[in-house]
């Protein structure tokens, strides 16, 4: 968390009053605006059962409790108040049903862009994971992708927020024991109130460019290199295992598999103007655990990957880039079952691809914020049964911020 805290303490330096998006027009440096806040949330235990063994052994239905949360929010709106991408980070969960929900990246449709002192409808979907463990059985995590709806209130640069949410997808089969298996229904609905903060960090640039000086500034520094540079980078990012392994549906199918983790990312590049590209260093680590009765596994990843990526647009300050990437990767797999211990590892190249999109209402900017997706497949590692547990991620770094040294002086 150090390093989101930095990356907010920055943002925050830089930023003013809300943008005045209505009285401004759709501007290229009104296009989007950052948000931060929080929220609580409550799963609703109603139509939810599990099934437990009794005194007697035999098979007994109950139902879930509600379960609470408060999240942190990070995240923007985009095309001039009248779209909202957020990433929901848990910190606190309230729960004895052996539920909660993990993180989730949302999307908000606004048919009436946000306005001064007005209530605004929403409607929009999320890529969510739920967890769920029951006694000292396996945490089931699966994703999601709910419907949601609610209403917004804008008051200057402060957003009242209440929503609801409802997950079609609330069946799924659990072992209750290393070889019992039940059908569960966890929570469907969902309801949360939140506050978020918008931060304006674009639109003092904006006389500068509709007067014509940033394109001087920028063709006169551009002639002078001035404007390629060294970059670095942090944010929070997430990995979504893609793959199920084949060595734990073999050895331990009770068990579940790997699927998703947060972690902090690091960035070290070199940015060409003329051309548009950006060459960078990422480094990553993560770990992922499984627990399931006499069964312990632990995968860890390391990746030092150089990527190449060209940006191939620019919408009103929205420039997407694409590129390849190759990854240096230490991959290790350490298990215990019945007290008897295995391990694995890996350590090799790798190919993989990166895309993504920059917020960038002008070229000159001492920093940017920046979202990756990356993938890399074959992340394999060979295990004693012949068969190999899967490390292939999908990776999300939601809100990187970039930073220009040489732009600071």
């Amino acid at each position: 968390m150090k390093s989101l805290h930095l990356a907010l303490l920055i943002l925050f330096a830089y930023s003013s009053q809300s943008q005045t998006y209505i009285e401004g027009g759709k501007t290229r440096h009104r296009f989007a605006q950052m948000t931060v806040g929080f929220d609580s949330k409550v799963n609703l235990g109603a139509n939810t059962t599990s099934f437990r063994l009794n005194n007697s052994n035999e098979l007994e239905k109950f139902q879930l409790d509600d379960q609470y949360s408060s999240r942190l929010i990070i995240g923007g709106t985009h095309f001039w108040g009248h779209a909202d991408f957020y990433i929901a980070i848990p910190i606190a969960n309230w729960n004895n049903s052996g539920f909660d929900a993990g993180v989730e990246t949302g999307f908000r449709y606004l048919p009436w862009q946000i306005k001064h002192n007005t209530i605004r409808p929403f409607i929009g979907t999320a890529f969510l994971s739920h967890n769920y463990q029951q006694g000292n059985g396996a945490t089931l995590t699966r994703f999601k992708y709910p419907l949601t709806a609610g209403l917004i209130y804008n008051k200057g640069n402060h957003l009242f927020e209440i929503g609801a949410g409802y997950n079609f997808q609330s069946k799924e089969k659990y072992y209750i024991s290393t070889s019992q298996i039940v059908n569960i229904s966890t929570h469907p609905v969902w309801l949360s109130v939140g506050y978020k903060w918008m931060i304006e960090t674009t639109v003092s640039a904006e006389k500068d460019w509709e007067s014509g000086r940033t394109k001087v500034v920028t063709d006169t520094l551009a002639r002078r290199k001035k404007l390629n540079g060294f970059t670095l980078g942090v944010g929070p990012s997430s990995a979504f295992y893609t793959i199920t392994s084949e060595h734990n549906a073999l050895v331990a199918p009770y068990a579940d598999n790997h699927k998703v983790t947060v972690y902090a990312e690091f960035g070290l590049g070199y940015y060409w103007h003329k051309p548009d590209l950006h060459v960078q260093l990422a480094y990553r680590q993560n770990k992922s655990e499984l627990e399931a009765y006499d069964f312990k596994q632990t995968v860890r990843r390391k990746a030092f990957t150089l990527e190449a990526y060209k940006f191939i647009g620019d919408y009103h300050g929205f420039a997407p880039f694409i590129g390849p990437a190759i990854s240096y990767e230490q991959l290790s797999v350490n298990q215990t079952q019945a007290n008897a211990k295995t391990t694995g590892d890996f350590n090799g190249i790798k190919p993989g691809i990166t895309v993504g999109w920059d917020i960038r209402p002008n070229r000159l900017q001492v920093f940017y914020l920046r979202t990756h997706l990356r993938y890399f497949p074959n992340l394999n590692v060979a295990m004693n049964t012949g068969k190999s547990v899967s490390l292939d991620q999908f990776e999300f770094n939601f809100i990187e911020l970039v930073v220009f040294p040489g732009r600071l002086f």
